[in-house]
């Protein structure tokens, strides 16, 4: 599993809002200094990358805006996610390239046969995430009144209520 911290920001009756700031990840990273999206974060405002961070959950628990989660996500399914956002776009336009080139066709021709075998991807990758939407999305393991890390991590039971721990 995978595991981010995230605050609560809003809640609606079954589903909760959560924003996730990674800044964890971009402190413990050796390549901050050289980071674009580092970069970008300091000069911008950060109000659309904060957006980007924003995750609306599923939860039958009880929360208020405020509380801290835990989320987390299964580490193939993530890994699948990264397969199907890259590799598969990455492919699809080195294919189509080579059968532009196969078919002895006009460079400018190949590289547009390129783009468009990466769209067609890009495009099946968002119907793909859209159509199976919740096997993708993370779930709220943990909450806390509290943003530090360490007291967020007494598990939840099936019913979305601290276990106690003996």
């Amino acid at each position: 599993m995978v595991y981010e911290n995230g605050q609560v920001i809003a809640t609606e009756p079954g589903q909760v809002t959560v924003a996730v700031v990674q800044s964890s990840a971009c402190q413990s990273c050796k390549a901050r200094h050289g980071c674009g999206q580092a970069v970008l974060s300091q000069v911008t405002d950060g109000s659309r990358q904060e957006a980007k961070n924003h995750f609306a959950i599923p939860y039958a628990g009880e929360v208020r805006p405020g509380n801290w989660v835990r989320l987390a996500i299964e580490e193939d399914r993530l890994t699948r996610a990264a397969l199907w956002l890259y590799l598969l776009p990455l492919l699809s336009g080195f294919l189509a390239l080579l059968s532009g080139h196969l078919m002895s066709l006009a460079e400018p021709v190949q590289l547009a046969m390129a783009l468009l075998g990466g769209a067609v991807a890009l495009a099946l990758t968002r119907y793909r995430f859209k159509s199976a939407a919740q096997h993708w999305v993370p779930q709220i393991v943990d909450v806390s009144n509290t943003p530090d890390p360490a007291s967020v991590g007494v598990p939840l039971d099936q019913n979305n209520s601290r276990q106690d721990i003996l």
